[in-house]
């Protein structure tokens, strides 16, 4: 029994020495763990070198461009896409201006001419002529008519032209209707240089239609028409009695259709998004447009207006330059700063309408050349630039700002690898005036200071 108690307690004994020599080296094995881990992030630690290399305000974001094609107003495309205009380079875009439009002018006859041939007026007594001069016409208030069997003229003098240009065309028309229901038919007349010319028959109808020959040319000489020529022009019909249907004219006059010589104008815009997203509205001090252009009549000044969300309509007020713009021969810059009036051209969602135009109508028909044409923002912000000059990766997680007054820490969230350089922007503060420090601490604890006067 003595014998068996004495084993039972040197078992006891080797167990609580094992388990000791347990608690030992698990202790032992923490401690070189732990000195393992200490270490390895103390080597961690001084392998990591990042460095501040500036801090500058960071005015400006990119350039925005427009990603539709452009609306032209007035004047056309001739080639490129809009995408030729997204970056300065080789490849453009080309717009010329249009053509001048045409202006129509009416003249209506103010005396007899070579002929008053048709037998019947009404009222009676009054001129032929009179009686066809009405703007509008009052059908059968006042009318000509012939009862005659054999064809019978009236020409008229018109009053003299008042525009200028070059003459596109002339009609000459005639309101005109039969009496009764036989076909009966009416000729236009115009009588230039003493010579009559007549158009092919035209129907009539018992109710009263404007009958009408168009001239692309003086039919007396095959030339195109000049002013001279258009105030001595007499115009007219030409008709006869149809048995129980006569032919009745309430009026006369002449179109002519024609082109101003100084009328060339362009007019287009774009659309152009910022990201507000990026660059929130309520950090932007302004808004600039910039424009590359060429053309080839360096005559005229250019000018860059923007859509007015306030006032719905396009224009330059507010603009550091509303005088437009003279070209160069070569490739020539032009930018605008909206100032402080930029809050009134840029939309809640960053759009922005630029409208190009030229100082208005001319004789020239220009081509205009865009190689650049941009938006973008000045903003209330830092730019910094760190540099990883150690042979890992670090992670920036905190930014100070300090001076005698300021005392602001940002949180930040930066990974730079090794022998990288990145730029820092952040448009939620600014730097205090003066001497200040900026200071920049990584996950891995390690602080780098930078002085900024």
């Amino acid at each position: 029994m003595r014998s068996f108690k004495k084993d039972k307690r040197g078992v006891s004994n080797v167990i609580v020495f094992v388990l000791g020599l347990v608690v030992v080296t698990v202790i032992v094995a923490n401690v070189f763990l732990w000195n393992f881990e200490m270490n390895q992030l103390d080597w961690e630690k001084m392998q990591e070198d990042v460095r501040i290399i500036g801090v500058e305000r960071d005015p400006s974001s990119g350039w925005f461009v427009t990603q539709n094609e452009y609306t032209v107003n007035v004047g056309s495309r001739v080639s490129g896409t809009y995408e030729d205009t997204q970056g300065v380079g080789g490849q453009y875009e080309s717009f010329r201006e249009a053509p001048p439009p045409a202006v129509e002018e009416t003249l209506r006859p103010d005396a007899d001419g070579q002929y008053a041939q048709w037998g019947t007026v009404y009222p009676l007594g009054t001129a032929h002529w009179d009686c066809c001069n009405e703007q509008p016409p009052d059908e059968d208030a006042s009318y000509v008519q012939t009862n005659d069997n054999t064809w019978k003229r009236e020409a008229y003098s018109l009053s003299n032209h008042a525009g200028s240009g070059i003459i596109n065309w002339i009609r000459v028309y005639a309101r005109a209707r039969k009496t009764a229901s036989p076909p009966s038919y009416i000729k236009t007349l115009v009588r230039i240089n003493s010579t009559d010319y007549e158009s092919a028959d035209l129907a009539l109808s018992t109710s009263y239609q404007n009958q009408y020959t168009q001239y692309n040319t003086n039919p007396n000489n095959g030339q195109p028409w000049t002013w001279s020529e258009i105030d001595s022009l007499q115009a007219g019909a030409s008709s006869k009695d149809f048995g129980t249907s006569h032919v009745r004219i309430t009026a006369v006059w002449v179109v002519v259709n024609y082109t101003t010589t100084s009328a060339y104008e362009l007019d287009m815009n774009g659309t152009f998004v910022i990201d507000v997203s990026t660059y929130p509205l309520a950090h932007i001090q302004t808004v600039e447009i910039q424009f590359r252009y060429k053309v080839d009549d360096v005559g005229e000044k250019w000018y860059l207006k923007a859509y007015n969300w306030t006032a719905l309509t396009y224009g330059d007020s507010g603009f550091n330059s509303t005088t437009g713009h003279t070209p160069d021969i070569e490739w020539s810059y032009y930018t605008v700063n909206l100032t402080d009036k930029w809050g009134s051209y840029v939309q809640d969602d960053g759009t922005m309408y630029v409208k190009i135009v030229d100082e208005g109508p001319d004789g020239n028909q220009t081509t205009l050349d865009i190689d650049f044409l941009g938006v973008r923002v000045v903003m209330n912000g830092m730019r910094f630039t760190f540099k990883n000059e150690g042979s890992l990766t670090c992670h920036l997680v905190s930014l100070w700002i300090i001076n005698s007054t300021v005392h602001q820490h940002y949180d930040v969230d930066v990974f730079i690898n090794s022998g990288d350089t990145c730029s820092y922007v952040r448009y939620d503060f600014d730097l205090p005036n003066g001497q200040s420090t900026v200071k920049v601490v990584t996950e891995r604890g390690n602080i780098e200071v930078y002085s900024v006067d």
